[in-house]
């Protein structure tokens, strides 16, 4: 809760309050290397699931995180800058061969060197993967504002505290909600067993 709660909170130091009402880009969020199909010369030719499609800030647009093929939770940040940068200087190269797309609004490319030097990469991606928002948070997130925290254990006492008024009940509710589910789930499988005779 201390990391969920603390997103909250540093949300306006990622996003430029001038873009907030757009741009907005059509994104495809699963967009990964098994769903683009490319020819012998490397250009794509087609893009399957479509299904998870959606409008977004530009600011949310970032390079794919899977350019090291390393798990979203598990990018090391300095293997993959080098590629963040080859992708960038691709990009450019690519937009400039459409000269008038930079005079309509703000160009991508600069966008997209912002996000990376100012975090909203990271924080963009955080919120693309819940399974990863925790790694994300602590390995690339939270140092950005306090290293000194990241083996504080008060700091998770402290925050957690804020993400809702009671946030203790909130918290014993919830473990009290996993437990039930547990117990359900476990005597959904043992229905399901076949007993077997000895």
């Amino acid at each position: 809760m201390a990391a969920l709660t603390t997103m909250r909170a540093i949300f306006p130091n990622f996003f430029r309050p001038e873009l907030r009402r757009g741009p907005f880009v059509y994104t495809l969020t699963d967009l990964h290397q098994s769903n683009i199909f490319v020819d012998e010369h490397w250009n794509i030719t087609k893009v399957v699931d479509l299904e998870w499609a959606t409008s977004r800030p530009v600011e949310m647009v970032h390079p794919p995180y899977w350019l090291t093929t390393q798990p979203v939770d598990g990018i090391d940040a300095q293997e993959y800058e080098k590629l963040h940068q080859e992708f960038m200087n691709a990009f450019e190269e690519e937009e400039r061969r459409f000269p008038g797309r930079c005079s309509e609004g703000p160009c991508l490319s600069n966008i997209l060197r912002r996000g990376w030097e100012s975090g909203t990469f990271w924080y963009s991606l955080a919120l693309d993967s819940p399974t990863g928002l925790f790694s994300i948070f602590y390995d690339h997130i939270q140092p950005i504002f306090s290293k000194e925290h990241l083996n504080d254990a008060n700091f998770f006492g402290i925050m957690k505290c804020y993400w809702s008024m009671d946030a203790n009940s909130f918290i014993q509710a919830k473990l009290r909600d996993k437990e039930e589910y547990d117990l359900r789930l476990s005597e959904a499988f043992a229905a399901d067993i076949p007993k077997t005779s000895r």
